[in-house]
């Protein structure tokens, strides 16, 4: 007979490690440095991330047990609209930061994501594209993985964990990118902590996204 320890640990570690590689990584995986944002990629993503904010809620809630409330799933006001403004400073700090370091380091001013971007798609069609990935994401990396990981290994394993497999999902865009966003997952974790709104993170990282957009596909 399966102990509970077991149990435990395939629903808690295993399971969230299998859909990051099986469901969040492949799509990650696909990209490439060239990327062509026309309205169909658009649809593409926003029916991928809604899939993917679907599964996650569903496994947290039926397979592992904690309540969708604890995240401040249904907690909105303008007090989360205030919150915003500091979030976005804050990443934006540590993106120029790391920005920063990479200039020290090699000498180089030039964004290292190494990726560029095309907007073909309506404006109205990005904002609802970058608040699914914003949801889908956040979601995902800041409380699902350390919800259910760290009920095991430890909230602040499962933070770094989270972290740094988020940060490697954006391998496509170079290793000083990896390292850069690695800390962006460490700066979206401690917003989450800081505001315990789900709101606060997707919308936040739905701002960073579609600044970055805009400013690759269109300067």
């Amino acid at each position: 007979m399966i102990s509970k320890k077991v149990i435990n640990f395939l629903k808690s570690v295993a399971l969230p490690v299998f859909l990051y590689l099986f469901l969040f990584n492949p799509l990650y995986s696909k990209q490439d440095q060239n990327i062509n944002i026309t309205a169909g990629y658009a649809l593409f993503s926003i029916l991928m991330t809604s899939l993917e904010l679907a599964t996650a809620i569903l496994i947290m809630t039926k397979v592992n047990g904690i309540p969708l409330r604890e995240t401040g799933f249904f907690s909105f006001s303008y007090k989360t609209l205030l919150n915003l403004i500091p979030g976005l400073i804050i990443i934006w700090a540590i993106y120029l930061a790391g920005i920063l370091v990479v200039f020290l380091l090699t000498g180089s001013s030039d964004d290292p994501g190494l990726i560029t971007i095309e907007l073909h798609a309506p404006i109205w069609l990005l904002a609802i594209m970058v608040l699914g990935i914003g949801y889908s994401e956040e979601f995902f990396f800041r409380i699902f993985l350390v919800e259910t990981m760290g009920s095991v290994l430890g909230k602040k394993a499962a933070i770094i964990i989270s972290a740094l497999f988020f940060a490697l999902g954006h391998l496509y865009q170079g290793y000083l990118a990896v390292a850069i966003i690695f800390f962006l997952g460490l700066g979206f974790q401690w917003l989450y902590a800081r505001y315990k709104s789900i709101h606060v993170n997707a919308i936040v990282h739905a701002l960073y996204d579609a600044i970055s957009i805009l400013i690759k596909g269109i300067v």
